[in-house]
C-alpha cells in the first residue's frame, strides 16, 4: 500500500514538540464533521451548524475516529417570531481521511463522552489528539487508500447531432463505491477498440457519475472501464463492460440485418375443414386462404394473397382442436401465392400450419419463383386458430346433434421472410 510520507524539518523539531503534542513537524489537521453530513443529520442549519469535536483513536480500517457534538438555533423576530429561538443539537460518530474529509458518519443516539485530553499515536506516527472540544490530527506516514473501483458500469453509442453535423456517440454511467463517493475528486473514462484502432478517453468531475466519449468508430467492439480519484489516489480499473458500436447511420447490427430481410406484419385468413371434425376418427384436408400485409424490405412486394392445401397426418378427433404437442400435425399439399404489385409475379412452395386452437408452434415454410431469386424461408413465431363449433366439437347442443366443425380463421405474428 502506497504511503504518504509527511516531510518534517529536523532543525524545527524539538521546538515544533515543544509547542504541540504531535508525532512528526507536519502541521496538525483541525479536525470537523463536514456542514453537509451535519445538516443530514439535524435537519437545519441556521447560520451555520457549530461543532465539538472528540477524537476518540483509530478505526478498524485505521482511520482516525471520533465523535461529534452539533448545534445551531433558529428563530424568528418580531411579533410573528415571537423574539423567540429553537436550538436543535445532536451527536454524530465519523471517520476522516488523512486529508481531514469526512470519510463516513452516522447519527449517534444520545450523548458520547467528552475527553478533551485524548492524545493516541498509531504505528505510522499518526498523531490524533483533543485540545479541548477540537480535535486535531498530525500524520506521520499515514497509509492512503485509493476508493474502490466504481461498480455498475453502462456503455450505449447512438447517432449525436451537433448543429448541421452527425457522428456517434457513447455515453458511460457508473456508480461510486458508497463510502468514499463524496470524496472522489475524478473519474476517468477509457474505451478500448478491438481489435485495434484510436483508444478513447475522458476524464469528469468529482460529482459526475456519467461521461461521452467521441468520435467513435462504426460497426466497432469497445472494452470500456471507470477509474475513480480522491485525494488518497486512484482506484483500480471497474469491471470491463463491452459496447458494439452501430454502423454511420445510427443502425445497431440486427437492425441492419432487419434491413436485409423482408417482413409483413399482417398475415390472416380463414381455414376449411372437410369432411370435419368430430368424434369420428378421419383425416382432414384444409383449405386455407390467407392475405399478407404490411410487407417491407429489400425485396418489391407490398401484399398477397395466396391459398394452401394441407392435410393432417393421421386420422383425427376433435381432441385435436386441444392438441398441445409441438410437434406438426398436418403436412403441406400445395401453395400458391400472388403478390402485389403485379410485377412481383406468383411464387410456390409449402407452409405447415398446424391444426389446433392452442397456440405452441408458429408458422414455417418455403417459397420460390415471384420476387425470390432462390428458394426463401418463411416464419412466423405464433399463430392463432379459432373455430366455429370448436368448444363444443363432438358435443350435443341443446336437442341438437352435434356437427362436424368444418370453419375456423386464423392470425400469425410477423412473417419473415429469409
Amino acid at each position: 500500500m502506497a504511503r504518504k510520507v509527511i516531510l518534517s524539518i529536523v532543525a524545527a523539531a524539538s521546538i515544533c514538540a515543544a509547542l504541540a503534542p504531535a508525532a512528526s513537524g507536519a502541521s496538525p489537521i483541525r479536525l470537523y464533521l463536514s456542514q453537509g453530513a451535519a445538516f443530514s443529520i439535524l435537519g437545519h442549519s441556521c447560520g451555520g451548524i457549530q461543532e465539538k469535536v472528540y477524537a476518540t483513536g483509530f478505526a478498524a480500517n485505521g482511520y482516525p475516529m471520533g465523535d461529534v457534538s452539533m448545534s445551531t438555533s433558529c428563530g424568528g423576530s418580531g411579533r410573528g417570531g415571537g423574539y423567540r429561538s429553537t436550538t436543535y443539537s445532536g451527536w454524530a460518530s465519523t471517520t476522516w481521511t488523512w486529508l481531514g474529509e469526512t470519510r463516513s458518519f452516522a447519527a449517534l443516539t444520545g450523548a458520547a463522552a467528552e475527553n478533551g485530553s485524548f492524545s493516541e499515536t498509531d504505528s505510522y506516527g499518526d498523531h490524533l489528539y483533543n485540545e479541548g472540544s477540537a480535535a486535531y490530527l498530525q500524520t506521520g506516514e499515514s497509509p492512503l487508500q485509493p476508493p474502490a473501483a466504481p461498480e455498475g458500469v453502462s456503455a450505449s453509442v447512438g447517432l449525436f447531432e451537433s448543429g448541421e453535423t452527425e457522428y456517434l456517440r457513447m455515453g458511460v454511467t457508473w456508480t461510486a463505491a458508497a463510502e468514499t463517493a463524496g470524496l472522489i475528486t475524478s473519474s476517468t473514462v477509457t474505451a478500448t477498440p478491438i481489435p485495434s484502432g484510436p483508444v478513447l478517453t475522458t476524464t469528469v468531475g468529482g460529482t459526475w457519475s456519467t461521461a461521452y466519449l467521441s468520435p467513435v468508430q462504426p460497426n466497432t467492439l469497445y472494452r470500456v472501464t471507470v477509474t475513480n480519484t480522491d485525494g488518497e489516489g486512484t482506484s483500480q480499473p471497474s469491471a470491463t463492460v463491452e459496447v458494439r458500436s452501430p454502423n454511420s447511420d445510427g443502425e445497431t447490427e440486427k437492425e441492419q440485418e432487419q434491413k436485409n430481410v423482408e417482413t409483413c406484419t399482417q398475415n390472416q385468413g380463414t381455414i376449411k375443414l372437410a369432411p370435419g371434425v368430430s368424434e369420428t376418427p378421419h383425416t382432414q384436408k384444409l383449405t386455407v386462404t390467407g392475405e399478407l400485409g404490411g410487407c417491407e424490405g429489400p425485396l418489391g412486394f407490398e401484399s398477397a394473397t395466396y391459398v394452401e392445401r394441407l392435410k393432417t397426418t393421421e386420422e383425427v378427433t376433435c381432441s385435436v382442436l386441444t392438441n398441445t404437442s409441438i410437434a406438426p400435425n398436418t403436412a403441406a399439399v400445395s401453395l400458391t401465392v400472388k403478390w402485389s404489385p403485379s410485377e412481383e409475379g406468383t411464387s410456390t412452395g409449402s407452409l405447415i400450419l398446424p391444426l389446433s386452437e392452442v397456440s405452441l408452434t408458429g408458422l414455417t415454410g418455403t417459397l420460390e419463383g415471384g420476387p425470390f431469386a432462390s428458394p426463401a424461408s418463411v416464419t412466423a413465431a405464433s399463430v392463432w386458430e379459432s373455430f366455429t363449433g370448436g368448444s363444443t366439437c363432438g358435443q350435443t347442443v341443446g336437442k341438437k346433434k352435434a356437427k362436424p366443425v368444418k370453419a375456423g380463421a386464423y392470425t400469425t405474428s410477423e412473417v419473415e421472410f429469409g
